[in-house]
């Protein structure tokens, strides 16, 4: 981390080697324009230390294994949650055979906990972007700077208003998040033991598998739908939700 964060203070990219196989962070949007002060060097260096942190947690490979006794790898894959019409099973890069987290089942529990997660957050967003373009919380989000709420725009150009320390304290709490908050073992995908909001479910219920079946549905709509807002928003010149023009 240390030689990481010292060629990002010179400006430069991370060398292929000692370090094989990490991926190269490219400065060129940095060193295209005049040297940052010392200030904002220290802030950019934060940043990228706190993203580091945050996404270590998400990339690494579980070193925990599901057991093979357990109800969950007893079913096939071809037959689990989400298996839906009109897709199906749908695997078209035979990942869960060739990939990295060991047998099939485990390779499935994986991507389908990876999946079920980025569908969560895929929902947030998408619901978070709807009401933001209507309503915002009242106060400052930086008193320091004079920032409130109500000064962020929607969409993507809030990544250009939030101050670096917001999106750093964001990385953290984030990887907080990875690190301490854990998967059930023996649960399905997701379970992380929080509840379903206040609701209880015995496992593999109907009632329960329907509920999961939902959200998995709901969650891959949320994925594509965020993409297409974000891709609206940059085929629009920065206009959020100009769609929705149509409905007066």
């Amino acid at each position: 981390l240390k030689s990481v964060l010292g060629y990002i203070r010179n400006g430069r990219t991370v060398p292929d080697a000692p370090h094989q196989g990490w991926p190269v962070l490219s400065l060129s949007f940095l060193t295209s324009r005049p040297p940052p002060n010392s200030s904002t060097m220290t802030r950019l260096t934060a940043v990228a230390a706190c993203a580091m942190v945050a996404s270590a947690a998400a990339f690494a490979p579980s070193m925990e294994r599901a057991s093979a006794a357990s109800a969950l790898n007893a079913k096939a894959v071809d037959k689990e949650i989400g298996v839906l019409p009109p897709m199906g099973f749908f695997d078209p890069l035979g990942l869960l055979k060739s990939g990295p987290y060991g047998s099939v089942e485990d390779n499935f529990r994986h991507y389908r906990g990876v999946e079920v997660k980025h569908g969560r957050i895929a929902m947030a967003a998408t619901l978070g972007t709807l009401v933001q373009q209507t309503s915002h919380f009242e106060g400052y989000l930086s008193p320091s700077a004079n920032l409130k709420f109500e000064d962020v725009p929607n969409g993507l150009a809030a990544l250009k208003v939030v101050p670096v320390e917001g999106w750093c304290q964001m990385a953290v709490l984030i990887g907080a998040h990875e690190l301490f908050v854990k998967q059930r073992e023996g649960r399905a995908p997701g379970d992380f033991g929080t509840g379903y909001f206040g609701f209880t479910m015995d496992d593999q219920s109907s009632k329960q598998l329907r509920a999961l079946n939902v959200e998995i549905q709901n969650g891959r709509l949320a994925m594509l739908g965020i993409l297409g807002m974000w891709a609206s928003e940059i085929v629009h010149n920065g206009e959020v939700l100009a769609e929705t023009k149509i409905f007066g």
